[in-house]
């Protein structure tokens, strides 16, 4: 076809085009067109993915971008490499200064590079030709100046509707006396032209305003050739072909370059540092001296001598910092990250392979994730722009699209939907990697109630014109370019509010390009395990525990960990993962390396063999020396991938590369490729003196495994983690609760009332706030936890540190002593009213409705005490009035306690009661979320809310919060039952619930069988 799109906004132009880049390229392919080029506003954000999706259909592209200047529409497209840098450098820069324009100098610098297309159906230019005040010679003269910043110059014909067509013409005449060339140049925005009702959803959307219409056709659409013929000259098609042919930009080429270390040879500064720290460790052996020097040979081979330099840089900058630091990943296989302390581990010690790091057959750069404490991560990324220099250090972008659920939350937003409805649709997409049509093909659930109804159809539909589009830009959370050339040279960019480089290619497009990513992740657990040891030097300075050296191999570790009693600690919290401890019963650390690596879909199916085999239950299958060596300690059962690697090299005589080639192979099960792989397997055990049955056993159970396992190194680093967490848990519980309780979000966090019930497992009390104890954070009181300030509702922090500057001039007498000190703070009466209800001013009355009932004479006397402008008031004698005396019931009173600080710890009506409703086993809220048993359970709970809805036929259900002392849950309530059961679901009634999870459900709804009143 002689056409090609040259001016197409995608979803990267947030929230002003309804096509996403699949939509683009899939009409480009349907409509037969030569090529296109996506031109979003100011950013090329989209040209990677772009290019990769024209590649597989093998259509030609160019780079390009749309810009304003001057009040004008311009498109700029990149000829080649040097105008590709060009066009990056104009967006840069547009992007880092916030210019709503592009600036002379920017163009008279970089325009000579580009061919420009200019939008006579936009802006400036349409207004000087439609105006009567302008003349042809003015025109003439701002379009001559204009067109001498750029290499090539095209005036852009747009024709949208027939009122168009007579300027049109006169451009047309116009180029023609003048000298310049036209070209077809539609504005394409979105699939149909009734799909033009999606860019005023997206307009809606950005600007946060309703919408009542619901079908809108326009004319920004993709056209066939047949209607293009008749729109536009021959020549103007013909253009847009010769733009894009015009294009040699290689965009797979090379551009960036591993930062180089700053010393003058790496290699051999390299090499020095890690045999100098093998002698300081006593480890200079013939073992650890062939291993050091058979990676340092691949390192350096590789080029990567430089890279392991910087990583030991800015990890014991961390550390000598006072930053926690650890190590995920393949990484911790080398014993040159060990010797450099980026690991902790010695992966001789425990058998872990380089080779599934790094080996010279691998065409990835190395990736070695660090992990650093979640609150100082930014510091050491920092550190790295300070050395390096900010140009040569970015953050990656990463973009929000708008997904099925949000899709459909957003439609229900601008069309005003009922919450409840788009909520019924929205639980209904149970499987979060399917699309909206994806839903409707495979999950019986969403399809019928969509089909159910044509208004559930309508939202769908409206929802599948947004979904897929880019919402906004944010940052990745944990990649960073650092290259050994300023970035923006090499690469289009924008900044962050501090000033610092993002670039705007996504992390999947970097590595192709010689950008080294690294990763600086933050953990949250290793900022808990850093203040736990804090705390623990504070109230034991005679332990002197190093934050660095936790220790972790101890029997009491283990016994915690099989005790289940494991909130907080890292990957061993869920309660499959407690399944799975309570019947592997890890005693050591390679058992909870194991765990985390069988605790897997695939390798589950093994956890009932290995507890056996451990226990001696079970008999271990044969094996020869070789084979006892690689799978004796986890008896017999593959659990990790090297260990795949490790039985090919025993059994076929591969090389430990090859073997680790052949592991990734096998994973891939590519029929065509695994019938090779599995004849050289057979044929090297043969060889190697295997019977052919041997042979074909382990290769099976290799190819069952390899697509499952998991990194031993990565699951031994994790397992570091897990054992020193564990290990603080058992001989300091205390300083481990404050500190997990201080760094967990807030009590609305889900895991919060599973941390409170577990110390109550272990005779640890949650005492409730107190105004003239409680501190800004959870701390240790009486061997309890104090509630803190902060964790009351709408007591920010803030203010929980102003009140406490102020307690710290004397303890609060009385309440009305503490309204008057904290008058000029200017505490609201709300957050006041949240202080009483949390239980913090109990020490003044026993009565919380009291101390409300007499805020109001508090604030009064508070006023007429005060200092008025620096002087003591006359009436500063005055007496204090009386508390105003009030009757409250217990359980509103617990409610507005829960209310505001999300938990009960005064008292609770069924607590009193727990004893004998376990005899009849009624259990916890908390238990029954943790319980993965399908089976029918019994809860008593407190009601706190009820949602009354009507189905098909017009029948009233109803979903139902309630509450216990450990937990909240809502459940739903059928039609059968709520009947007959109606009267009862009033705000405070105790009722007793038998119930069940309903089966395969993501969000596990709670389905009553039977209610009654506890009192009945």
């Amino acid at each position: 076809m002689k056409f090609a799109p040259l001016h197409l906004y995608s979803g990267y132009s947030f929230l002003k085009s309804g096509l996403t880049l699949e939509r683009i390229v899939s009409c480009v392919k349907k409509f037969d067109y030569f090529g296109a080029s996506v031109t979003d506003q100011n950013v090329l954000y989209s040209l990677p993915r772009f290019i990769a999706l024209m590649e597989k259909i093998n259509k030609p592209f160019i780079p390009g971008m749309e810009i304003t200047f001057e009040g004008n529409v311009i498109c700029l497209y990149a000829y080649d490499e040097e105008g590709y840098l060009a066009l990056s450098k104009i967006s840069s820069e547009i992007l880092k200064n916030d210019l709503s324009e592009a600036t002379s100098s920017l163009l008279e610098e970089n325009g000579n590079k580009l061919i420009a297309i200019l939008d006579t159906n936009e802006g400036q230019i349409k207004e000087d030709f439609l105006s009567v005040e302008v003349d042809e010679l003015t025109i003439a003269k701002k379009l001559l100046k204009l067109s001498k910043l750029f290499k090539d110059f095209y005036l852009g014909i747009e024709i949208k509707e027939r009122s168009e067509i007579n300027h049109a013409n006169r451009v047309r005449q116009f180029a023609v006396k003048h000298t310049y060339e036209t070209v077809a140049f539609p504005h394409i925005k979105y699939e149909k032209e009734d799909d033009a009702i999606a860019l005023k959803i997206v307009e809606a959307i950005a600007h946060d305003e309703k919408l009542e219409e619901k079908k809108f056709k326009g004319n920004e659409h993709f056209f066939e050739e047949k209607a293009l013929e008749k729109i536009y000259l021959p020549k103007e098609l013909e253009n847009t072909v010769k733009i894009i042919k015009s294009s040699t930009f290689d965009y797979h080429q090379k551009r960036g370059e591993m930062l180089h270390f700053p010393v003058e040879n790496s290699k051999e500064f390299l090499h020095k540092a890690c045999y100098d720290r093998l002698q300081e460790l006593k480890l200079d052996n013939e073992a650890y001296k062939e291993r050091l020097e058979k990676e340092l040979r691949v390192i350096s081979n590789m080029g990567y001598d430089d890279y392991f330099l910087l990583v030991q840089d800015y990890v014991l900058w961390a550390k000598k910092n006072d930053i926690l630091v650890s190590l995920r990943g393949s990484a911790a296989g080398s014993l040159v990250a060990y010797l450099l302390g980026i690991s902790n581990l010695d992966p001789i010690k425990y058998d872990l392979l380089f080779e599934r790091f790094l080996n010279e057959s691998r065409k990835t750069m190395p990736d070695i994730d660090m992990d650093f404490m979640d609150n100082r991560r930014g510091e050491v990324i920092e550190y790295c722009r300070e050395k390096y220099g900010r140009e040569r250090v970015a953050n990656i972008i990463t973009f929000q699209t708008i997904l099925a659920r949000q899709s459909l939350r957003d439609i229900g937003r601008i069309y005003n939907y009922p919450t409840s409805h788009i909520d019924r649709l929205s639980k209904a997409l149970t499987n979060k990697n399917y699309d909206l049509r994806q839903s409707y093909k495979n999950l019986e659930t969403f399809r019928s109630l969509v089909d159910s109804d044509p208004y559930f159809l309508e939202i769908v539909s409206l929802a599948s014109k947004i979904e897929g589009l880019q919402r906004q830009s944010s940052l990745h959370a944990a990649g960073v370019i650092l290259n050994n050339t300023p970035i923006e040279e090499n690469m289009p960019v924008t900044i962050d509010l501090n000033d610092n480089l993002i670039t705007q290619y996504e992390m999947n497009y970097l590595e192709e390009q010689g950008f080294l990513k690294m990763d600086f992740l933050g953990l949250n657990h290793l900022t808990v395990i850093s203040d736990c040891v804090d705390l623990i030097n504070k109230n034991h300075p005679e332990v002197k525990m190093d934050r660095f050296n936790v220790p972790y191999d101890d029997p009491k570790t283990y016994q915690t960990i099989c005790s289940l009693l494991t909130m907080g600690i890292f990957q061993l919290e869920s309660s499959g993962m407690k399944n799975a401890i309570k019947t592997l019963q890890p005693s050591s650390f390679d058992d909870v390396a194991a765990l985390l690596a069988l605790f897997r879909p695939g390798p589950m199916d093994f956890i009932p063999s290995y507890a056996k085999r451990k226990a001696g239950l079970e008999k271990i299958p044969e094996m020869d020396e070789k084979i006892k060596k690689i799978l004796g300690p986890t008896y017999g059962i593959i659990t990790y991938q090297e260990q795949i690697t490790q039985l090919t090299v025993a059994m076929a005589n591969m090389s430990l590369t090859e073997a680790d080639n052949f592991r990734r192979a096998v994973s891939k099960k590519k029929s065509e490729i695994l019938i090779s792989l599995k004849d050289s397997f057979i044929k090297g055990a043969l060889k190697n003196g295997y019977s052919e049955k041997a042979a074909l056993s382990y290769f099976n159970r290799i190819e069952r495994f390899a697509n499952y396992g998991f990194n031993k190194s990565h699951s031994y680093g994790y397992a570091l983690l897990s054992c020193q967490m564990a290990y603080l848990k058992a001989f300091y519980p205390l300083e481990f609760y404050s500190t997990i309780l201080k760094n967990a979000a807030s009590t609305s966090d889900t895991k919060f009332n599973e941390y409170v019930s577990e110390m109550k497992k272990l005779g640890i009390k949650m005492l409730p706030p107190n105004i003239n104890k409680s501190e800004v954070n959870f701390i240790i009181k009486d061997d309890s936890i104090l509630f803190p300030l902060s964790g009351i509702k709408g007591v920010n922090r803030l203010i929980a540190e102003a009140i406490v500057k102020e307690r710290n001039n004397g303890e609060f007498t009385d309440f009305f002593d503490f309204i008057k000190r904290i008058t000029p703070l200017n505490i609201q009466d709300s957050i006041i009213t949240n202080l009483i209800d949390a239980g913090a001013l109990d020490i003044f009355s026993s009565s919380r409705a009291s101390l409300k009932a007499s805020l109001l004479s508090a604030k009064q006397y508070a006023e007429i005490t005060s200092p008025v402008n620096g002087q003591m008031s006359l009436s500063i004698q005055l007496e204090k009035p009386l508390l105003i005396q009030m009757n409250e019931e217990m359980i509103e009173r617990l409610d507005l306690e829960y209310q505001s600080i999300g938990i009960m710890l005064s008292n609770n009506p069924l607590s009193l009661k727990r004893n004998a409703l376990e005899k009849e086993g009624v259990i916890t809220i908390g238990d029954a979320l943790e319980s993965n048993d399908d089976v029918s359970i019994t809860i008593a709970s407190i009601i706190r809310s009820k949602r009354v809805i009507h189905t098909r036929k017009g029948e009233p259900m109803a979903f139902v919060k309630m509450y216990d002392e450990s937990e909240e849950m809502e459940m739903t309530i059928f039609p059968t039952l709520y009947k007959d059961v109606m009267f009862m679901m009033e705000k405070n009634n105790i009722v007793i619930v038998k119930g069940h999870f309903e089966k395969n459900k993501e969000d596990r709804s709670f389905i009553a069988e039977d209610i009654k009143l506890l009192e009945d």
